[in-house]
C-alpha cells in the first residue's frame, strides 16, 4: 500500500513537471520574438567629383553604393561642419557660408546663408568650430602677410557676433626683411585660441622652429607667437593637427614641407604639447613619429578620440620622392597614445585619400574615405579603434570616377 502511494505520488510530480517544462517552452516560442533589426543611421557625405561639389545623403555606411548624380545636392562646397543637427560650409565663389538643418528621415534643408564678403579676401582659409555655439574664420588680407580678418559666427542663429582685424607676430628673416607668415586652423585652449602658423619665403625656405598664435578670446587680441626649436615643421592651414584631451592638455602635430619631401635638412613628422593651463609648448615632451615607427613619417592629420589617444593619418617619405607622387596611394591610418609615445598601425590598405579633413569621431568609431586609385573606387572607411588593428570596415562605395571624400556627419536618429 505505502510502496503504491509512493509510486502515484511520483508519478504526480513527474507529472507536473512535465506541465510546467511544456509551458515554459510554449511561453518561450510564443513569447521570445527575435527584436526587430537596427535601423541603420543616415549620413551626409561632403564629396567632390571634378570640379562639382555634392553634399550626399546615404541612410547606412557599410555596404552598398550611392551615387551623387541623382542622390546628393550639388552645393558650392564639401567641408562641412557639423554641430548638432547642422551643418555649415564655406562657398568660395560667392563668399557665402551655408547652412544645411540634418533630418532624421535622411534628407537635408538648407535653413540660410550669410554673405561674408566685408569680412573676407579669399577663402576663409581657416574655418573653426571653437564650441557648440561659435564658428570662427579667420582669413589674410594677403597670403603671406601679417594682416588678418576675422569674424565669429554664432550657431544654430546663423547670425555674425563679433569682427575685426589683427597682425599676426613676425619675425626677420634677414636684415630689412621679415619671414612670410599663414594662418592655420584654430582650437580654444582655456581662455585663448591656439592656432597653427608657418613662416617661410616663397622660395621654399622655412624659419627654423615650429610655431603658432595664440590670441586672448573672444576679444581676439594680444596675439603672440609661442615657438619651440626641438624642430622645424609647419602646423597648416589645410588640415587639422590639434587634439586636446580629456585632461586639457593640447597636443600639436606637425609636419615638414608641404606635405610631401622635406624642403630641407632630414627633419620628418613630429607631436609637440602644451599642457592644460599653459600657452608655451612644453619643452619635455617630443614626440618623434619616425623614431617610434623606425621609418621615415610625416603626420598629415591628428584627431582626439578619447582620453589620451588620437587617429593620426601617416604617410612614409620614401613612398613619396615627387610632388607627383603626392595623390598616390601613401596614407594610413594609426592609433597614437599621446602620452606614452606610441602607435598601433590599422591594417587598412594604403589609401590615396590625403584630405580626411572631416571625419566623423564617435565613441568608438572613427568614420572617414578610403580612395584606390588603382580601381578607382572610394568607399566609406569606418574604424573601430578599440577593436584592434584590424577593426576595420571599407564600406559603402560613392560611384563616380575621380571621387574624393572630405566630409561626414551624421543625422539626428529621431
Amino acid at each position: 500500500m505505502l510502496k503504491a502511494m509512493k509510486n502515484r505520488h511520483s508519478i504526480r510530480w513527474a507529472g507536473a513537471l512535465l506541465c510546467a517544462f511544456v509551458l515554459m517552452n510554449s511561453c518561450k516560442k510564443s513569447g521570445d520574438t527575435p527584436p526587430p533589426p537596427e535601423q541603420e543611421s543616415a549620413y551626409s557625405l561632403g564629396v567632390q567629383i571634378g570640379s562639382v561639389s555634392y553634399i550626399l545623403p546615404t541612410t547606412g555606411i557599410k555596404e552598398g553604393t550611392v551615387s551623387p548624380v541623382g542622390h546628393g545636392v550639388e552645393v558650392p562646397g564639401n567641408e562641412l561642419i557639423q554641430s548638432g543637427n547642422y551643418i555649415y560650409f564655406f562657398s568660395r565663389s560667392e563668399k557665402k557660408f551655408y547652412q544645411f538643418e540634418l533630418k532624421a528621415d535622411g534628407t537635408i534643408q538648407e535653413k540660410g546663408s550669410l554673405l561674408i564678403t566685408s569680412y573676407i579676401s579669399d577663402r576663409a582659409y581657416s574655418q573653426n568650430l571653437i564650441d557648440a555655439n561659435t564658428i570662427l574664420i579667420i582669413d589674410p588680407l594677403v597670403w603671406g602677410e601679417p594682416t588678418v580678418k576675422w569674424l565669429t559666427i554664432k550657431i544654430p542663429e546663423f547670425t555674425i557676433t563679433a569682427s575685426g582685424s589683427f597682425d599676426l607676430p613676425t619675425f626677420e628673416k634677414e636684415p630689412g626683411v621679415n619671414w612670410n607668415v599663414n594662418v592655420g586652423k584654430a582650437i580654444l585652449h582655456g581662455n585663448k585660441i591656439v592656432m597653427g602658423s608657418v613662416y617661410y619665403d616663397f622660395v621654399g625656405n622655412y624659419a627654423p622652429g615650429t610655431h603658432t598664435i595664440v590670441i586672448d578670446y573672444p576679444s581676439m587680441t594680444n596675439p603672440t607667437k609661442a615657438s619651440s626649436d626641438q624642430s622645424t615643421g609647419e602646423i597648416g592651414y589645410t588640415n587639422q593637427l590639434f587634439a586636446k584631451t580629456s585632461t586639457g592638455d593640447l597636443y600639436v602635430a606637425a609636419y615638414r614641407g608641404p606635405y610631401g619631401p622635406p624642403s630641407d635638412d632630414n627633419v620628418k613628422g613630429f607631436i609637440l604639447r602644451m599642457k592644460s593651463g599653459e600657452f608655451a609648448f612644453d619643452d619635455s615632451y617630443f614626440f618623434d613619429v619616425s623614431a617610434e615607427l623606425g621609418e621615415p613619417t610625416q603626420v598629415m592629420q591628428l584627431n582626439h578620440l578619447e582620453g589620451q589617444f588620437a587617429m593620426a593619418m601617416l604617410f612614409n617619405t620614401n613612398d613619396m620622392p615627387t610632388w607627383g607622387d603626392l595623390d598616390n596611394e601613401n596614407y594610413y591610418f594609426a592609433k597614437v597614445d599621446l602620452k606614452n609615445q606610441s602607435i598601433e598601425k590599422f591594417n587598412v590598405p594604403k589609401s590615396s585619400s590625403r584630405l580626411a579633413r572631416y571625419p566623423l569621431i564617435s565613441p568608438g568609431k572613427y568614420i572617414s574615405f578610403f580612395k584606390s586609385i588603382a580601381n578607382n573606387k572610394t568607399h566609406v572607411l569606418e574604424i573601430d579603434y578599440n577593436g584592434g588593428a584590424n577593426a576595420f570596415t571599407i564600406g559603402k562605395q560613392i560611384e563616380g570616377d575621380g571621387v574624393n571624400g572630405i566630409s561626414i556627419a551624421q543625422h539626428p536618429s529621431e
